[in-house]
């Protein structure tokens, strides 16, 4: 691009977006690409720094930034599933059109960011969004970039697919088997209902069904199997799940499920959790730090299951990494490390 210093730009138009940073305040753009340089801009151009400025005048088989962002994006993101914003200093963010799980394909964002001057940054892998959340940004790096390298982007898109994906939320019928002799008799209050109610209804969920069952296990195997067969979508069983005899309720799951996946798992809060299927049906046992803390390891699993999603035993052992909550005084989750090992 043409450098032309400011006195002498004075009715020329600026060749890209301009930044203005206020530590604290602000940081934006200050003067869009294209705009008309009068003589009452030149001294608000050096007050971001700016002697001389950049004309329009690309190298042939060059791209401009704010060209490439738009061919980045739809390249890299399906428009029936995300909206783009408009270009702002090179950059364009893409936003989920809906609720559900964020899926990346990692080892392309990987590839895509090995490509000259190409920057792509998403959330997490796995991170449950909402319509209008903002889960990705991408850009060049310099002001333009060779044709080829945004031909690559587009290459790599088209021979692999998208990069990233949102698995929607299934609205499911849960139905919850509360467990235990001192709330079946009544001795105390159940906490377990309260607690989950607003976390399954976030993904779309509904407790459609309600019962509790003493420390019995025929009896508790005998509920699994009645919310299995009149159409629960997912069984949630709570109470003991330590391995204190007293408990139950693990043992009347793991007889009563065709597939047993995992009973404890490398999480803190949340080691004693259990998910087995019957008959395809998820039957999920939760132990009590449901109740106690804000984040589990039923925050990570519950949006996968209301997105219909199988589980692997291999998925849980890998959650040793980051899977160690830091039990902070104000919890900040999910915008911290807790569960992002994976």
């Amino acid at each position: 691009m043409r450098k032309v210093k400011i006195e002498d730009a004075i009715g020329l138009a600026i060749g890209h977006d301009m930044t203005r940073v206020i530590p604290g305040t602000f940081k934006g753009v200050a003067f869009k690409k294209g705009h008309i340089i009068t003589e009452d801009d030149v001294i608000e151009l050096k007050k971001i720094g700016k002697e001389n400025v950049y004309l329009d005048t690309i190298p042939e088989g060059y791209i401009h930034e704010d060209d490439c962002a738009v061919r980045i994006a739809s390249a890299i993101a399906d428009q029936d599933s995300f909206t783009f914003s408009e270009v702002s200093e090179g950059k364009i963010n893409i936003i989920s059109k809906a609720d559900g799980i964020l899926k990346i394909n990692k080892e392309m964002l990987y590839n895509l960011n090995t490509i000259e001057h190409v920057a792509i940054c998403t959330k997490f892998e796995d991170t449950p969004v909402k319509r209008g959340d903002i889960v990705a940004s991408e850009r060049i790096i310099p002001l333009y970039t060779r044709k080829e390298n945004i031909e690559a982007v587009e290459e790599t898109c088209k021979q692999s697919g998208k990069l990233i994906n949102v698995v929607k939320y299934v609205p499911q019928k849960i139905h919850l088997i509360i467990t235990g002799n001192e709330v079946f008799n009544g001795l105390i209050k159940d906490r377990f209902y309260e607690a989950l109610k607003p976390k399954v209804e976030s993904y779309g969920c509904k407790i459609s069904s309600v019962i509790k069952a003493p420390d019995d296990k025929e009896y508790i195997k005998e509920k699994i199997n009645e919310a299995v067969e009149s159409g629960a979508d997912i069984v949630v069983c709570t109470g003991g799940m330590s391995v204190d005899e007293d408990d139950i309720t693990p043992i009347a799951i793991k007889e009563e499920a065709d597939n047993m996946v995992v009973h404890g798992l490398p999480v803190q809060p949340g080691n004693m959790f259990l998910l087995s299927y019957k008959k395809n049906t998820p039957i999920i046992g939760v132990p009590g730090a449901v109740m106690y803390y804000k984040a589990t390891i039923f925050d990570l699993i519950f949006p996968k299951l209301a997105c219909k999603q199988k589980i692997s035993k291999d998925y849980f052992i890998n959650l040793g990494l980051g899977g160690l909550c830091d039990f902070c005084k104000v919890c900040h989750y999910p915008n911290c490390s807790f569960l992002k090992g994976r």
